[in-house]
């Protein structure tokens, strides 16, 4: 597995996906490496659950100061990033929270197929 630099992100092919930048180089322990985007209330969980758990994270938001102003905060959302020593555990973390999140919509009668 490489890192793009460029995008922060972990890279299986021979170029980054998303730049097509071609120097890639091994992903070092401290690397932030990007592991989801949502929105601003998912957002806000997600680092409570990473800061609990001792694992640092970046987050970035996508609209810009001037249109979330305008839009409101909950419209903005954020890419994450953690540290790719990290990226493992913040990994499972987080995939255990998105399904129990899942299993509560359920739950709550939100299903789309009802």
């Amino acid at each position: 597995m490489l890192y793009c630099e460029n995008c922060m992100t972990l890279v299986t092919e021979d170029k980054c996906p998303d730049c097509r930048r071609k120097k890639l180089r091994a992903p070092g322990e401290r690397d932030p490496v990007y592991i989801m985007t949502r929105d601003a209330v998912v957002s806000a969980s997600v680092e409570d659950i990473l800061a609990q758990n001792g694992i640092p994270c970046i987050k970035r938001g996508q609209l810009g100061a001037g249109i979330v102003a305008y839009l409101g905060y909950t419209m903005e959302s954020f890419r994450i990033y953690v540290p790719f020593g990290a990226y493992g555990t913040a990994n499972d973390l987080l995939s255990n929270f998105l399904e129990q999140d899942s299993i509560e919509q359920d739950d709550n009668g939100e299903r789309e197929d009802e």
